[in-house]
């Protein structure tokens, strides 16, 4: 397994077995007030130029409809690449139990770009850029504790050679998540 493979299955195990130790904590009493926690969401996703990939999300709920996200993943398209990314979410009213959101954030990203040598012969070379995203999702509670989220982003990295990506993934939700 590659390292970068490797790390990211790591990170995932460790990401999802806090979330089932989370997931367990007691129920609120009657009348206590349901607020939403942390979630945790492990995820595999597709993007544009057929690149694969999986990742974690976790979310914080921070005031009103707004949360903060921080999310890692792994993709292998041109390059076994790794990304980070901070997030801001905005919740939009539910509707028949799933909550609709938008979200925009800032974070690294590392891609792959061939470069011609002088003798025509082309080489494999890698880069970091810095990336803006923006897009949103669906998250859809299926009990207290878990349920399943859809989202899609469109992120550009800033620089000449970065690239501009469509992301669509879906993942299972973990923790505290009120109905």
């Amino acid at each position: 397994m590659r390292k970068p493979a490797a790390v990211m299955a790591l990170t995932i195990a460790l990401v999802t077995g806090a979330a089932s130790v989370w997931a367990q904590e007691a129920p609120p009493e009657a009348g206590a007030s349901r607020l939403r926690g942390i979630e945790i969401t492990p995820f595999v996703s597709l993007s544009s130029n057929t690149a694969s990939g999986i990742g974690a999300a976790v979310r914080w709920p921070l005031i009103s409809n707004f949360s903060l996200e921080v999310e890692t993943a792994g993709r292998w398209s041109e390059i076994a690449a790794l990304s980070a990314s901070a997030n801001l979410l905005f919740d939009l009213p539910a509707f028949h139990g799933a909550t609709p959101y938008l979200a925009a954030g800032i974070g690294l990203d590392q891609y792959g770009f061939a470069v011609t040598a002088p003798g025509g012969g082309v080489s494999p070379q890698t880069g970091t850029a810095v990336t803006v995203n923006a897009g949103g999702g669906v998250r859809v509670p299926v009990s207290d504790n878990w349920g399943m989220r859809t989202d899609a982003r469109w992120s550009n990295g800033l620089g000449a050679k970065a690239p501009e990506r469509w992301r669509l993934y879906n993942g299972v939700t973990y923790g505290r998540l009120g109905r």
